[in-house]
């Protein structure tokens, strides 16, 4: 069964049911999976090529705490954040744990990336047969840890 994930969100200032991934320019799925489980973002998290990895939160309602926590530890890097509620799309970027002023284009985001991450938010891909996936729960704290106090090289 694979391990690995990408994130998700629900929307940004969605408080209904829908789907959400966040995007995360980091190439390596190890790395952002042992991050996630740090923050306590339970999630897949999945390579997608040209990128990063996409995290698909288990509970779209956390995505919007998942980008804020993500965005803290994983810095210099924008976390995008897009969701789907009731059909429509919205996006938010979060840097060093704050939301931006502005909100992202998400149908713009969308069609600049690989249609990998439209199943992914669509629900129409599972994360698991995405390829490169690893799972953010469980124990992965130590292993997170130890890659912060690595150098910075995050692509």
């Amino acid at each position: 069964m694979p391990d690995d994930s990408t994130a998700a969100s629900s929307g940004p200032r969605s408080g209904g049911a829908g789907r959400a991934v966040l995007v995360v320019p980091v190439n390596d799925v190890e790395r952002l999976a042992a991050v996630c489980a740090l923050a306590g973002v339970r999630a897949s998290v999945v390579l997608v090529r040209g990128v990063g990895c996409v995290v698909v939160p288990d509970r779209p309602a956390d995505a919007e705490a998942g980008a804020a926590r993500l965005s803290r530890l994983v810095r210099g890097a924008d976390v995008l954040l897009v969701s789907r509620t009731g059909g429509r799309d919205a996006g938010a970027a979060w840097r060093g744990g704050v939301r931006g002023a502005v909100d992202a284009d998400a149908a713009l985001l969308l069609a600049s990336w690989p249609a990998t991450v439209e199943g992914l938010l669509a629900g129409e891909l599972d994360p698991a047969e995405a390829g490169g996936v690893r799972s953010a729960a469980g124990p992965r704290a130590r292993l997170a840890w130890r890659l912060l106090r690595g150098p910075r090289r995050w692509g």
